[in-house]
């Protein structure tokens, strides 16, 4: 699993450290699909409310099939709008042109033809906790969008 995020620095510091902590929060849950433990990967750190319990059930059910994934997912157009000083948005697309799933009983990976439905927009709704974590509380996804297609 190799994961690229673009556009890491906006020039705005409050901005860069909700860009950063969504970089460590997708990375949790790839750690759960790719290790089979949910406990461990901090996705609770990361995320919250609704959005908790969606990458949760995504990865146990990723973890019950046994699948996960091998090659590259690139994050990029990364948006960010500071509502205040403890809320916000972000919008990103992920390419998943060059990423096929993976069984992990058989180790073998299976190619996935690039569709549409190969890029993903995120909508996510952040905040601010106590320790000054940007956790997403609330994701929205849109398989096939056409602003995340070349």
């Amino acid at each position: 699993m190799k994961l690229v995020f673009e556009g890491q620095q906006s020039g705005d510091a409050t901005k860069n450290a909700i860009l950063a902590d969504n970089e460590r929060a997708v990375s949790t849950v790839w750690q759960a699909v790719a290790f089979g433990d949910l406990q461990k990967s901090g996705m609770g750190f990361y995320y919250t409310d609704a959005a908790l319990r969606g990458v949760y059930h995504y990865a146990k059910d990723n973890n019950a099939r046994q699948t996960s994934w091998a090659g590259t997912l690139r994050y990029f157009d990364r948006q960010v709008t500071v509502f205040d000083k403890t809320s916000g948005a972000l919008t990103y697309c992920v390419d998943e042109s060059k990423a096929n799933v993976k069984d992990l009983k058989t180790k073998k990976v299976k190619v996935v033809a690039t569709s549409s439905d190969s890029y993903v927009y995120y909508n996510a709704g952040v905040k601010k906790d106590e320790q000054g974590v940007w956790q997403i509380w609330s994701l929205h996804e849109d398989r096939g969008s056409r602003r995340c297609q070349p």
